[in-house]
């Protein structure tokens, strides 16, 4: 049975993993990759319980640290951050001036991803409870609106959402080009000098882990079950090298624990 190359990424970077995983299988026939793609709380769950992965691409550091370091990884390397939007679904508007006006209107629905699965779901919920650093009592408010809608599931592509409003990512949001609302930053979890403010919020994942809100940074691992750890160093590398900046997210660069270099 021919070998394979598996990746696991975030959905924040699904693209850019996907189009050098189409370069990659043409250099690499021997050796083809595949993506799974998904909410990296799953991901890394799925990798712990034996499914095969090679390389680990995080849309949050913590959880690599907390849930796979250091039985099951060495290390890891943060490439991106990033910083939490609200954008609005096709027939709807929403700007940087009016987005607690259009949350909190009566008939509103705003969604975001399952907290317990998906980074971005739970740093949307840490972003709702930071909101009282913005304007006291918001983070009850929005937290409690009968519009406030968690996605059990993602929405398929070509399906109409059954709402007005996401929180996501400010890169994502960019890159497809969706009208978008930025958030204040003692809300949206970008700036490093606010590292002390958005840990006074936590959310819990299971019965075992919690999670505090910190700076948003993307990281990659190669685990140490890998089955290919010399080709998944060579991915990750070239992974490594793209122009993060250039998609619309957040320089950063921190290598944390062994085994791992960025180029």
């Amino acid at each position: 049975m021919a070998e394979t190359l598996h990746i696991f990424s975030a959905g924040v970077v699904m693209g850019l993993a996907g189009q050098l995983i189409e370069k990659w299988n043409g250099d690499h026939p021997e050796l083809p990759a595949v993506l799974s793609a998904g909410g990296s709380v799953d991901l890394i769950r799925r990798a712990l319980a034996g499914e095969p992965c090679d390389v680990l691409i995080s849309a949050d550091d913590a959880i690599i640290a907390s849930l796979m370091m250091p039985r099951h990884a060495d290390g890891y390397v943060i490439f991106a951050g990033n910083k939490m939007v609200v954008t609005a679904t096709p027939g709807h508007e929403i700007t940087s001036q009016d987005w607690k006006e259009k949350l909190l209107a009566p008939t509103a629905r705003f969604a975001h991803f399952n907290p317990q699965a998906d980074p971005g779901g739970y740093r949307a919920v840490l972003s709702l409870m930071l909101a009282d650093n913005y304007e006291k009592g918001l983070s009850a408010k929005l937290l409690n609106h009968p519009g406030h809608i968690t996605l059990a599931d993602k929405p398929q592509p070509g399906q109409k959402p059954d709402f007005d409003y996401m929180f996501g990512y400010y890169s994502g949001a960019r890159s497809r080009h969706i009208p978008l609302a930025e958030l204040p930053p003692v809300m949206d979890l970008s700036d490093d000098s606010l590292a002390q403010l958005y840990s006074s919020v936590e959310i819990k994942l299971d019965d075992k882990n919690v999670v505090q809100g910190s700076p948003i940074a993307h990281a990659l691992t190669i685990p140490k079950a890998a089955r290919c750890p010399e080709a998944a160093k060579d991915f990750a590398g070239q992974f490594l090298r793209t122009d993060f900046a250039a998609h619309h997210f957040i320089p950063r660069n921190k290598i944390v624990g062994a085994g791992l270099d960025r180029p």
